[in-house]
């Protein structure tokens, strides 16, 4: 388990993670479609955990959680990441 500000992911035992909370840059995992990539932003929030979309042979060993982002590091080392990136 992992939490930023508002949000907090889950990881369990299959290597699956979840997550609940503020999601309005994306930190849950929802991803970006409709959202503004500049103010005035508009709250978003998931209220019961709900299942990250990983690819399906990924299994996560560790989940952290920063202010506004989330990352997960699979089995095999890889990182992903989503949330919010205003440092493109």
């Amino acid at each position: 388990m992992a939490t930023g500000l508002d949000h907090i992911l889950f990881l369990d035992k299959a290597g699956k993670v979840n997550a609940m909370g503020d999601d309005t840059f994306g930190q849950c995992g929802t991803g970006g479609e409709g959202r503004t990539a500049t103010a005035p932003f508009f709250e978003a929030r998931i209220r019961r955990p709900k299942l990250i979309k990983m690819p399906a042979e990924k299994k996560v060993s560790k989940v952290i959680c920063g202010f506004r982002h989330s990352l997960a590091i699979t089995t095999d080392g890889q990182i992903y990441g989503w949330g919010y990136n205003n440092q493109l």
